[in-house]
């Protein structure tokens, strides 16, 4: 692969990792957190310097705070 060909395959892999962090923030403000974590795991392991890293971080903090028995709805 040519640098031409390899510097084609970051940004497009840059690109997909963005669509599916921007998935990823849909799908959390619709409350659908299961998915949108898959969605941000997707972003990072094309892209590790994506801002799903960051997302993916705080919604395993939110997640790991969560607790069923103090939830009213």
């Amino acid at each position: 692969m040519d640098n031409l060909q390899k510097k084609n395959a970051e940004e497009s892999a840059c690109e997909q990792a963005r669509a599916h962090y921007e998935a990823g923030k849909k799908l959390w403000a619709e409350g659908r957190h299961g998915e949108a974590m898959t969605e941000y795991n997707r972003a990072v392991a094309l892209d590790p310097e994506s801002p799903a890293a960051t997302a993916l971080e705080m919604a395993n903090t939110v997640m790991d705070f969560f607790d069923r028995s103090r939830y009213n709805p």
